[in-house]
């Protein structure tokens, strides 16, 4: 018992490590490109909700962006692109599950970490 027990960790451990069970996402040599900059899918595409300055707009129960530094919102940006499914923020992101796929089929996909850095240089006020 203790022997096949010790067996399958082993198995599950080196599926892990390898990236057998992580969805599809991309080897780490390998590169996605991506139709739009991330200025460009703010731009077109999510300014309209989180404003020109990643103020929020409260009318569109758009949260505010520049609230957050580049790793904060990364989490929260993984978790979007993700289903919205709360894996690492902490927060709900209902509305964007949906939104997120239907923008990924209009071509607005992004690399989290671009994105997530173009936010901060962009728009991040530090608190006084």
């Amino acid at each position: 018992m203790k022997k096949t027990n010790v067996m399958l960790m082993t198995v599950a451990t080196a599926f892990v490590l390898t990236g057998c069970l992580d969805g599809g996402t991309p080897d780490a040599g390998e590169k996605i490109t991506y139709s739009k900059t991330s200025a460009e899918v703010y731009e077109q595409s999510c300014k309209k909700c989180h404003g020109a300055s990643g103020e929020g707009v409260k009318e569109k129960k758009g949260p505010a962006l520049n609230d957050r530094q580049a790793e904060e919102m990364e989490l929260d940006l993984y978790d979007v692109k993700n289903g919205g499914l709360n894996q690492s923020s902490g927060t709900e992101h209902d509305v964007m599950e949906h939104n997120m796929k239907k923008l990924i089929e209009k071509g607005y996909d992004y690399d989290v970490k671009d994105m997530a850095k173009f936010l901060e240089k962009s728009f991040y006020k530090k608190p006084e």
